[in-house]
């Protein structure tokens, strides 16, 4: 009987392990990820809400930032990864355009947001202006929060991972808008997006997920995780000072800003007087006739500067702390940039820098004339407020202590306050204002002798010597400038309601202010009402200047860094021998020499170049007015070059004056440049096309004259000199 062959059982392929592989969704689990997804992006909009605490107000752009990532993902699930990659780059990038293009930005925006953004953030007040760059930066920050999370919640390994770049997020915006502090209205949305994300768990049902969600091991590493962003993100942002209106912070350094003092004066000195500014209220209200521009509390003995941390704000200045003034304010001359203010800002509609105290509020683009801001600003304080707040203090420091003897026999006795007003009521009885007076400078020695010999000075001695008499009774005290629109002395005085009020050149005017505790500002005025008339001319004035300091000498010393002996000539071999040695000996000769000088060379041509490209940034400016003023910084430079040392407190006819021996015969073309710098800098010109091309040619007179006068090594010395180039050394004057 034959066998028959049985078929072999039949055996099930093996299975392939996937196990290291990227877990993709499967297409009934998709829905769920889009229901994660769409989880994240609730949270998303709720911190894109909050973010606009960055910059005082809520701006419905920011929202832009999660929704266009979110809809690309989710229209992605199940694509690889590379697409799933460009899909969340691409998405970024038209989040954070769309965003720049409906703020008004341009390319330049667009590009800033993704890298000097962050920086921009944090060297701005609080609020940060809504700037099209900035709101950029926030927007690119959002989206990509995004994009990441989006891209975790479709992996099946990663459950409560995606909520880190979210609480990432909403840490950041935290730290950005700190002086609003948490919302708790934003934190309990926040969690409840958060419990029903974790919900949403791939695996298992509901009650499964809660179990989970109570045993989750990973909360522990996501909670770590989170303290420690928590720290990377306030840490710098902490040491990156966002000033609060709410609070006045120390400034750190010194703003660019001309002198408040001479641009009054000569602002003053322009015949006929020019109308600046014109104040309309908004309703029916009265305006103050006394408008600060710029405050200066700092004195070294001879001037008062300001001492500031200029930065770019947002639409928010300080808060509301009693009456306001809502007015709109006109720009009637395209020099002007700061704004006049009756008291402590509250808003404005402009773009402006401001510093930590708001003593200086300036527009970051010149005005075309005719060109109207709005403000709301709080009226200044009054005496009855002094009386119910009373004066802050201060220590009396080695400037006004000399003067405490003094004030305490002009003011009398009694409270802060009554001290105050008697000292102003003595002065401006007692005292003499004229304005031609001999000695009219504040130099401490200047200001001691109109107190005690003369007393009879000009009105800015009037006031920085009632502010030093106040510091030295122990009073908090500064000098203001800006403009009075009425000669009265009552600071209470005001127009009828509903009335404009102009501000002219003629109105410039510089006056004493005192602290209240509550950290306002009562301006005092103790300058006589009139001018003096009787011509009575005062004492000898005493030697109070230091002597002159000695003119350098046309010819500078040498300059021991740099003054080298030429180089010895190449000897040859005494030796006869053949000519090709000798070919070879001064060849290698000449390269050597011509490695050794290449470092000089190259040297020499950087300092030229640098002095050539500055030189031509200036000539070429964009403005007759800042070709002028160039020219001169110009003119400057070249004397420092040649030996002139120059003080941060000379004026332009000082320098001129002291640079006359190294420009002998240029002089005059030296004094007419000066001239021409202080009346484009201080003043509106006629004709300023004209001005600049005069300009240009003094200075062409001047760099002549002082290449003439030289030899060839030292004109060579003299070009290459760093003197103009170093921070010790450099000129003051800049364009």
């Amino acid at each position: 009987m034959g066998m028959t062959t049985m078929p072999p059982p039949s055996v099930a392929p093996p299975i392939p392990d996937v196990s290291g592989l990227p877990a993709q969704p499967a297409p009934n689990s998709r829905s769920l990820v889009r229901a994660r997804m769409l989880v994240l992006l609730v949270g998303y909009l709720l911190v894109a809400a909050a973010a606009g605490d960055i910059f005082g107000r809520f701006d419905w752009t920011l929202l832009i930032a999660p929704i266009v990532p979110t809809t690309i993902a989710v229209a992605l699930i199940g694509r690889n990864a590379a697409l799933r990659a460009v899909g969340a780059i691409v998405a970024v990038g038209a989040a954070v355009g769309v965003t720049v293009v409906i703020e008004g930005g341009e390319f330049g925006d667009l590009v800033d947001a993704f890298t000097s953004g962050v920086q921009g953030l944090l060297s701005t007040d609080w609020p940060s202006p809504a700037r099209p760059d900035l709101l950029g930066t926030v927007a690119a920050v959002l989206a990509t929060a995004t994009a990441i999370s989006d891209e975790l919640a479709g992996r099946r390994r990663f459950h409560l991972l995606p909520l880190l770049p979210l609480l990432a997020c909403y840490l950041g915006a935290i730290a950005l808008s700190a002086p609003v502090g948490v919302t708790w209205s934003w934190l309990v949305l926040l969690a409840a997006v958060g419990g029903a994300f974790a919900m949403l768990r791939p695996d298992g049902t509901l009650h499964d997920r809660l179990v989970l969600i109570r045993g989750e091991r990973r909360i522990v590493p996501l909670l770590l995780i989170a303290a420690i962003v928590v720290g990377l993100v306030t840490i710098p942002v902490s040491l990156t000072t966002r000033a609060d209106p709410r609070r006045n912070d120390p400034a750190e350094q010194t703003a660019p800003l001309l002198d408040p003092i001479e641009s009054t004066l000569a602002l003053r000195a322009l015949d006929p007087p020019e109308v600046l500014h014109r104040v309309t209220p908004s309703g029916d209200q009265a305006l103050p006739v006394r408008w600060r521009s710029a405050a200066l509390a700092n004195y070294d003995g001879r001037r008062w500067t300001p001492n500031l941390t200029l930065r770019p704000i947002g639409t928010i200045l300080g808060p509301v702390t009693g009456p306001v003034v809502d007015a709109g304010i006109s720009f009637l001359d395209d020099n002007l940039s700061l704004v006049p203010l009756p008291g402590a800002p509250v808003s404005i509609d402009a773009e402006v820098e401001t510093d930590a105290e708001r003593t200086v509020v300036r527009l970051i683009d010149t005005p075309s004339p005719g060109d109207e801001i709005g403000v709301v600003s709080n009226i200044a304080p009054t005496t009855g407020d002094a009386i119910e707040l009373g004066i802050a203090p201060r220590v009396v420091d080695e400037s006004a202590s000399p003067f405490t003897e003094l004030a305490e026999g002009l003011a009398g006795d009694g409270a802060a306050v009554d001290q105050l007003a008697q000292l102003s009521a003595t002065m401006r009885d007692e005292f003499v204002l004229d304005s031609q007076v001999q000695g009219g400078g504040l130099q401490q020695a200047l200001i001691d002798r109109f107190l005690r010999d003369t007393q009879r000075g000009t009105a800015e001695q009037f006031a920085a010597a009632f502010v030093l008499l106040a510091r030295s009774l122990g009073i908090e005290a500064r000098i203001a400038t800006g403009f009075i629109a009425s000669a009265s002395a009552d600071d209470q005085q005001t127009t009828r309601p509903g009335e404009a009020l102009e501000l002219s050149s003629a109105d410039a005017a510089v006056w004493p202010e005192v602290q209240l505790s509550d950290g306002s500002w009562l301006a005092y005025d103790p300058v006589p009402p009139e001018e003096a008339t009787d011509g009575a001319p005062p004492p000898p004035e005493p030697q109070v200047q230091s002597p002159a300091a000695p003119q350098p000498p046309i010819a500078p010393p040498p300059d021991p860094d740099t003054d080298t002996a030429p180089p010895e000539e190449i000897a040859t071999d005494e030796a006869p021998g053949p000519l090709s040695t000798v070919i070879t000996w001064v060849a290698r000769g000449t390269l050597v020499i011509g490695v050794l000088l290449l470092p000089f060379a190259a040297a020499a041509a950087v300092i030229a170049g640098i002095k050539y490209r500055r030189r031509r940034r200036r000539l070429r400016a964009a403005t007759p007015r800042e070709r002028i003023v160039g020219a001169w910084a110009t003119a400057t430079d070249v004397l420092v070059d040649a030996g002139l040392d120059i003080d941060a407190s000379n004026t332009d006819g000082e320098i001129a004056a002291r640079g006359e021996s190294l420009v002998a015969e240029a002089r005059r073309d030296l004094r007419h440049l000066s001239a021409l710098a202080s009346a484009a800098t201080y003043g509106a010109p006629e004709h300023p096309d004209l001005l600049a091309e005069d300009a240009t040619r003094c200075l062409e007179v001047i760099d002549d004259t002082m290449a003439s006068s030289r030899t060839r090594w030292q004109r060579t010395r003299w070009r290459l000199s760093l003197r103009s180039l170093r921070p010790s050394t450099r000129s003051p004057v800049t364009a």
